[in-house]
């Protein structure tokens, strides 16, 4: 069964972010969807991000995309439009700096959202 609206939560140094967003494009292909909201935990500004994922986004032209920056002290905004859709998906990366960050707002998202997950990269992490 394809997905139809996944949610992606990522956190990775900005050295990592090309190869984390070809991961992510994959991820959904593979899934079925042509769709992901991507939420990026970052200090950087919008273009800067864009700047460095320009070549996936690119190469992945057909899977279509929101994409949202959050600084990392605006988790709760981030928990506030989570309430303005419904996911049926949930993919999560991370590199190991990042790794304890994401895993708390994992544990704070709601089992609804939870019980979907498709794939947790930080997991992998040693």
């Amino acid at each position: 069964m394809p997905y139809k609206n996944i949610l992606t939560i990522i956190s990775v140094n900005n050295d990592n972010f090309e190869s984390y967003f070809r991961k992510i494009f994959s991820d959904v292909r593979a899934s079925g969807s042509k769709k992901t909201i991507i939420n990026v935990f970052t200090d950087l500004q919008y273009y800067e991000l864009v700047t460095l994922i320009r070549e996936a986004l690119l190469d992945n032209i057909d899977i279509g995309y929101e994409l949202y920056l959050w600084k990392k002290d605006q988790v709760d905004y981030f928990f506030k439009n989570l309430e303005k859709q419904e996911y049926d998906g949930l993919l999560i990366y991370c590199d190991e700096e990042n790794k304890n960050y994401i895993s708390k707002i994992v544990e704070s998202l709601p089992n609804s959202i939870k019980r979907n997950l498709i794939k947790d990269s930080c997991k992998r992490i040693s």
